[in-house]
């Protein structure tokens, strides 16, 4: 896969036009045609590194194409490093595992509504 590639699969699975991305790396919307048209065959680490804070795709992979597609470490905010270890965990997952984790998770909702729907009834009964 070529830099063009990686760069429209970003764009593609972000929803971005050409100009968010040129906005968001500090380029110009032209810079950003002339790598999806191939015209620009490479990215400096600067860019790829600004890419991957902004938007989790690891900067090794834009840069080279090798490696996992999305940073374990991505600057996320609003995830704890404890969330970011487990996304990072899933990432490397057979298509097998990740099912058994769906249905964990289906699991785990289930316990949770039920477990609700206890202290709901508890806590009525105690205003009783």
């Amino acid at each position: 896969m070529e830099l063009k590639d990686r760069l429209q699969l970003i764009l593609d699975e972000r929803h971005l036009k050409q100009k968010d991305l040129a906005s968001t790396i500090k380029v110009t919307e032209s810079y950003v045609s002339n790598m999806l048209k191939g015209k620009r065959s490479n990215i400096s680490e600067s860019l790829a590194m600004l890419i991957e804070q902004t938007y989790g795709y690891s900067a090794q992979w834009i840069l080279t194409g090798e490696g996992d597609r999305y940073s374990a470490q991505a600057n996320i905010p609003e995830l704890s490093p404890a969330k970011k270890r487990v996304i990072a965990e899933i990432e490397k997952m057979s298509e097998a595992e990740l099912d058994a984790v769906k249905v964990f998770i289906n699991s785990l909702s289930e316990y949770k509504k039920a477990f609700n729907a206890s202290d709901k009834i508890s806590s009525h009964n105690s205003e009783e």
